[in-house]
């Protein structure tokens, strides 16, 4: 008891009984008459002074007294009502991260007693922190737990106004002036008048960032002048200094400098330390844009003094709060220690059985499975030693196979080259040209498949083949088989890497023959620069596109591939139905035909 009279008496203003020394010994001999008070009334009176003291240095001192009693009664409804008086006088010193802190903590000692009336009026003081932190979104957070517990509309039109401001800060007005309205709904029907000179200040700040000057004057001026009537000096020094903000960046520096002043000298005066951090810098900033360097180093000077004075005050409340939090962190540990030791000792015996008999169990269920796993790894290598030599004669067929295969293309091929010299012979012996002509294709077309059969035997592969290398092979055929140095035929293969199987080959060899001979016996014309283009694409999965152009003659206007004279061009059209695909002839500096399969 005696140490809490001792803080009190420290409390007091020292000054006061140096010169009133009668004073000072009454007041000392009147409080150690306390010395019968109750625990609980010295937790009141202290209590009771850290919201009433004006001094908040000093009001801080009685919180913490009145914390000190609440920790030694460990009555925690009592703590966390200190931790919160605490949180609020640091919060108005302007030690934000202390307040912060002490209101944090006294969050998990609410829910241990479930007081839910208290929780809202908490989240309110929480978010209203991180606003100050300048941490909108987690402010904005708090306050829509608050609202979810908060009843009194009195508490409500400051949530909402605030929640407003955040709004403001990051710069979504139309967010900022619903909640605003929110706010002014409630003040009007409930007759809160004295709350209007923040909802005049909130919305003529908003709307002055949003360029309405008329409105935004209007506002302010009222604003300004309920603040003055009502001396809320703290608020006025906010009203100037978000005015002179928004001044700065509209780039109204004179108009910045007088409104940043003005809140810089009723911040001063009232020693409201974290605005005249902010202000400094502000008037660093302004004074540096007019090009008023001795004026911004003072300002910048100013504004260091003031956060070094923020950040002490944080640094050495730190230390007392981590010695706080650890001796509550040791009784939680004490509590948790022996809330088990007493249901080790309750259930030690149960689980010493079950665990002896689980052994067991396990030991039996180990050997039995050691068992049938030696019993089916006997199986599996027998298995496997029966599947290699099955795998074995398989790869031997496949080779025996791969190889007739081969040998059989091999000989696909001599009896096509076979049956194309015979035709070739009998050409030559006959005179009449349009028959011999007739022979020649035939020939090709037999030498066109025989090519596949000649690179399906010499490749890796039996079963399909390389496009690009074939229809090169074809085409080369077709021009030496012209070859007239008057033609003058310059050809190009655009072919990209595609394999096909050997029926599609066939029919694609094919058209590629049919064209190109059709192209050189038709198109081209001596002495001039005769082009050819073959070109096969795969533009998307599983489907392909050959197109085959010349830059001779064209086509005739009438002309159809079920009704030509040709033979070659009716082949065209069977192998195209035959592939599935649909061809489409047209002009274009020459004929061309599309194949798309």
């Amino acid at each position: 008891m005696w140490a809490f009279i001792l803080k009190y008496i420290l409390a007091l203003d020292l000054t006061m009984m140096k010169r009133i020394p009668v004073l000072f010994l009454l007041t000392s001999l009147s409080f150690i008459s306390l010395g019968d008070n109750t625990p609980q009334e010295d937790f009141k009176t202290n209590y009771d002074s850290a919201y009433a003291v004006t001094n908040k240095e000093k009001a801080l001192q009685f919180a913490f007294m009145a914390l000190d009693i609440a920790q030694s009664l460990n009555n925690d409804s009592l703590q966390a009502s200190a931790l919160v008086a605490i949180s609020y006088n640091y919060q108005y010193l302007g030690n934000l991260s202390n307040a912060l802190d002490y209101a944090l903590r006294a969050v998990p000692i609410f829910e241990k007693i479930n007081d839910i009336s208290n929780f809202g009026s908490l989240y309110f003081r929480i978010a209203t922190i991180y606003s100050k932190l300048k941490n909108f979104n987690l402010s904005n957070q708090y306050y829509n737990k608050a609202i979810g517990l908060v009843k009194k509309k009195e508490i409500l039109m400051p949530i909402y106004s605030n929640m407003g401001e955040n709004y403001r800060h990051i710069q979504k007005y139309d967010s900022a002036l619903y909640y605003y309205q929110q706010a002014e709904d409630i003040s009007a029907n409930e007759s809160f008048f004295t709350y209007n000179s923040y909802l005049f200040a909130n919305r003529g700040l908003a709307y002055a960032a949003m360029g309405e000057k008329a409105l935004a004057d209007s506002l302010l001026a009222r604003a300004i002048q309920l603040f003055t009537a009502e001396k809320d000096l703290r608020a006025l020094t906010q009203t100037y200094f978000g005015m002179a903000k928004i001044a700065y960046r509209n780039n109204n520096f004179s108009g910045a400098f007088r409104l940043a002043t003005l809140a810089f000298e009723t911040a001063d005066t009232n020693h409201f330390v974290l605005e005249l951090k902010d202000i400094s810098q502000l008037l660093s900033q302004i004074s540096e844009e007019q090009q008023n360097f001795t004026d911004a180093y003072r300002y910048l000077k100013s504004y260091n003094q003031y956060r070094e004075k923020v950040s002490g005050d944080s640094v050495l409340s730190k230390i007392s709060e981590m010695r706080a939090e650890f001796e509550i962190s040791q009784k939680e540990q004490e509590v948790i220690y022996f809330k088990k030791i007493s249901r080790a000792r309750t259930i030690v015996a149960l689980v010493t059985g079950i665990a002896g008999l689980l052994v067991v169990l396990l030991a039996l269920f180990l050997y039995k499975l050691t068992q049938r796993l030696r019993s089916a790894n006997q199986l599996l290598g027998e298995y496997n030693e029966e599947l290699n030599q099955k795998n074995h004669i398989i790869h031997q067929a496949l080779l025996d196979k791969e190889v007739l295969i081969k040998e059989i293309h091999h000989r696909v091929k001599n009896n096509l080259q076979i049956i194309s010299s015979i035709i070739n012979l009998q050409s030559m012996r006959i005179k009449d040209k349009a028959t011999q002509e007739i022979f020649e294709e035939m020939q090709r077309r037999i030498l066109a498949i025989s090519s596949i059969h000649q690179k399906l035997y010499q490749s890796d592969s039996v079963t399909s083949i390389n496009m690009k290398d074939y229809l090169s092979e074809v085409v080369d055929s077709i021009h030496i088989a012209f070859n007239n140095p008057q033609l003058n035929v310059k050809y190009e293969i655009m072919i990209q890497q595609i394999v096909m199987d050997i029926d599609s080959a066939v029919s694609m060899g094919l058209m590629v023959n049919e064209l190109a001979t059709n192209a050189y016996k038709y198109a081209f014309k001596p002495a001039q620069n005769n082009q050819f283009l073959v070109k096969l694409e795969n533009p998307e999965p599983e489907k392909y596109q050959l197109t085959v152009k010349d830059n001779g003659l064209g086509l005739p206007t009438d002309f159809s591939l079920t009704k030509a004279n040709s033979l070659g061009l009716r082949m065209v059209s069977l192998l195209t139905r035959q592939l599935k695909g649909n061809i489409r002839f047209y002009n274009q500096d020459g004929a061309v035909f599309e194949v798309v399969f």
